[in-house]
């Protein structure tokens, strides 16, 4: 089924692309590719099997058969003591720790501009309000000291524009990254791909669009084949790429059934007409040969996806009323509108890359050959187009790959054939035992009644009235049947894993086994020490994430081409939106920064350890319980930040208050002096007032007095002219004659 082939020509025009061609490319990078030898797809699951438990009796031959002969009596098992998985576990625990934090940028060629001119705005902004600040500013020096807090200066303003502006297009990127990332699981299907690179040293995804969202699924390092260029690090940027998957027969119709004929969905249903062949090498590949055939049978599904090539076109005119050289792209057979002729249009084709696909299933039916919906290309480069299947080895330059568990599997075998040796080693050992002279049994006692008394009480009885005793050193000796050679095994299983922890770089430090003699500094400074070994494989599948990440933001854009909106909860029960914009998301061109998750991780440790000192420097409990919730250095950096622009306003707020106190108390005593002054003015008018009224009080009592004396004097003259005038009536009445 596998074997050399030509690869068809691939700079050919649209309509020369026929079924036969589609059909020939695909058997040839099939039969071009690994799939067809055995040795790989065992190679590979021998890893696996390793970190298993699972033992292959081919490594052990010489110790369980030496000579040729087996060993099947021996009282001692070969059996498996784990000293891979431990270490991989323990690294996959570490992983799982580690913050994953990315950033997204926007990389437009306008990105500058709009930067620069979103800061000349601010900048505008804060001159014209000190202006309008300086014009506004009161005369009374009063007044103007319990002015509020003039506005920020333009270097003030442009050192917080630098610190804090981000991008429009960033900030929805990075929600569109964040909701990838919770709806795909990714942390979790990385978690699972890092599994792969520690066991295999490889691991692959494949990452595209299915039903209008960007997907992404974990290959089996088994299940792969591809061709890339020996400088070339990932597998997307290689010239092609095969996955060989083996499904049921009724998986296969679900997912294909669009594309198969009735026919050959009745062929793939019926065993009698099922290819036999793909699943007797499935079967003795993975676990061996089955003697029912067609129980559980399984189909052999290929996809192939290979870079092609296509024709395009370029049209070029020039706009008549602005006089600028307009361009756009066309497709193959496209055919020039006399519109765009009149100006000048001139048309000019190049040969650029596009990816295909073909899959084929049971050997026989082919299906989806043509070129992939959702081509992932650069805005600058329509030719720099990526394979929707990516990947890398951990280290395979110049040299075969290698992985945590290959290196591992040489200790393994020791461990485990030394772990047989002392098995037999103890079986063996049966002590220091007495010699007996068989003659120095007394009478009438049998082996089973003396061997009671010597092994129950220590005492071997002799009967010396038997013929022949004599009383000798001779009748009795000690044979030594102890194995001395326990200990020198125990010790040769410490060196071994020695040298493994050494290998792995994972001492029993940083696995939590601290002696008793060392020191927390010594033991800090060993664990340090064996995570610079490891710390290569984090950095490694770190870049390899970041790559994940740009693909799968990259293909979001397809996806969402008629625009997202959207809601989703993070795992702390925090409620996200998304709405995104169709066309700016189309035209935004996003890069990924992945920070130094153990640098992070360190500093974030650091940073919680400074929590006690937070808190007694004023900051809030609140602030500092949700730091330590914080499980990303940038959030920590950030959330301080705010923290300390809270804690400067705060400061500042405070210190205005005590100004404003300041104020109000002088105001207050400035007012305590004015009403001071005022109740003395009062106070002074009062005594004027009662002056002025106690003198006007005694003129007018003067002038009563005088008013009273003239009344009197009147009232003294008239009574003295009415004694005159009576004086006077009396006279009279005397001059009168007698008798009238």
């Amino acid at each position: 089924m596998y074997g050399a082939a030509k690869i068809p020509q691939q700079r050919l025009p649209l309509s020369k692309k026929t079924k036969k061609w589609r059909e020939e490319c695909v058997d040839a990078f099939i039969n071009i590719s690994k799939f067809g030898l055995s040795e790989r797809r065992s190679n590979l699951k021998a890893l696996y099997d390793y970190y298993n438990g699972e033992v292959d009796e081919t490594d052990y031959r010489y110790v369980i058969k030496p000579y040729g002969k087996s060993r099947e009596n021996f009282p001692s098992k070969l059996r498996n003591y784990p000293i891979i998985k431990p270490i991989i576990d323990l690294l996959l625990g570490e992983k799982s720790k580690r913050p994953l934090n990315y950033t997204v940028t926007v990389k437009n060629a306008d990105s500058i501009s709009l930067k620069e001119e979103a800061k000349t705005k601010q900048l505008r902004a804060a001159v014209e309000a000190m202006f309008l600040n300086e014009i506004a500013k009161p005369k009374d020096l009063e007044t103007q000291q319990i002015q509020e807090q003039q506005p920020p200066l333009p270097k003030q303003v442009a050192e917080q524009f630098e610190r804090t502006y981000v991008d429009d297009r960033a900030i929805k990127g990075q929600s569109a990254m964040n909701y990838i990332m919770y709806e795909q699981e990714m942390y979790d299907k990385f978690q699972k791909q890092f599994f792969h690179f520690l066991v295999s040293g490889e691991t692959y995804s494949h990452k595209g669009v299915r039903r209008s969202e960007p997907f992404y699924d974990v290959i089996n390092p088994i299940d792969i084949d591809f061709d890339k260029d020996p400088d070339v690090e990932f597998v997307e940027d290689g010239d092609w790429a095969i996955v060989r998957r083996y499904s049921h027969a009724a998986t296969v119709i679900d997912h294909f059934g669009d594309y198969l004929t009735e026919e050959q969905v009745l062929q793939l249903e019926d065993p009698k007409h099922q290819s036999v062949d793909t699943y007797l090498l499935y079967r003795s590949e993975a676990t061996g040969a089955d003697d029912n055939i067609y129980r559980n049978r399984l189909v052999e599904v290929v996809t192939v996806y290979w870079k092609s090539r296509k024709r395009i076109g370029f049209v070029s005119y020039t706009d008549p009323q602005t006089g600028v050289i307009e361009e756009f792209e066309v497709a193959e057979g496209y055919r020039m509108p006399a519109e765009i002729k009149e100006m000048g249009g001139k048309i000019k084709y190049e040969w650029v890359n596009e990816v295909w696909e073909g899959t084929k299933i049971d050997g026989r039916f082919y299906v989806k050959t043509s070129p992939i919906p959702n081509q992932r290309t650069s805005l600058d480069n329509p030719s720099r187009c990526k394979l929707p299947i990516n990947g890398f080895k951990y280290s395979d330059i110049n040299s075969s790959n290698i992985s945590l568990v290959s290196l591992g599997i040489p200790f393994q075998i020791n461990y485990n054939i030394f772990k047989y040796r002392m098995e037999l080693a103890i079986a063996r050992s049966k002590d220091i035992i007495a010699q007996f002279d068989i003659n120095m049994i007394p009478k009438k006692w049998d082996l089973d009644k003396f061997m009671y008394y010597v092994e129950g009480t220590g005492i071997a009885w002799v009967d010396y009235n038997k013929e022949g005793i004599q009383l000798s050193p001779q009748h009795q000796s000690v044979l030594d049947m102890s194995i001395k050679t326990i200990e020198q095994y125990v010790l040769l299983l410490e060196t071994t894993m020695q040298e493994w922890e050494k290998i792995s770089g994972v001492n029993r430090q940083r696995q939590g086994t601290i002696g008793a003699y060392e020191g927390k500094g010594s033991s800090q400074q060993a664990i340090v020490q064996s995570s610079h070994i490891t710390e290569d494989l984090f950095r490694k599948f770190a870049r390899f994430e970041q790559r994940e990440l740009q693909g799968m933001l990259d293909y979001s854009k397809e996806a969402w081409i008629s625009g997202k909106k959207g809601m989703y909860v993070l795992p702390d029960t925090t409620t996200q939106f998304i709405d995104m914009d169709s066309l700016a998301h189309m035209e935004s061109e996003y890069g990924i920064f992945v920070s130094d998750a153990g640098r992070d991780q360190e500093n974030i440790r650091q940073a919680k350890e400074l929590s006690q000192a937070m808190i007694q420097n004023g900051m809030p409990a609140s602030a500092v319980l949700d730091l330590m919730d914080t499980e990303n250095f940038s959030g920590i950096k950030e959330k301080l930040r705010k923290a300390e622009a809270a804690q400067a306003e705060l400061e500042a707020a405070q210190q205005q208050a005590q100004q404003q106190q300041a104020q109000q108390a002088m105001q207050m005593e400035q007012m305590k002096m004015q009403q001071e002054a005022q109740e003395k003015d009062r106070d002074r008018r009062k005594d004027i007032e009662v002056a002025l009224i106690n003198a006007e009080a005694k003129d007018q009592a003067n002038r009563l007095d005088i008013d009273l004396q003239k009344i009197m004097m009147d009232h003294d003259i008239k009574e003295k002219e009415i004694d005159l005038k009576r004086e006077a009536l009396d006279k009279e009445g005397d001059t009168e004659p007698n008798g009238e």
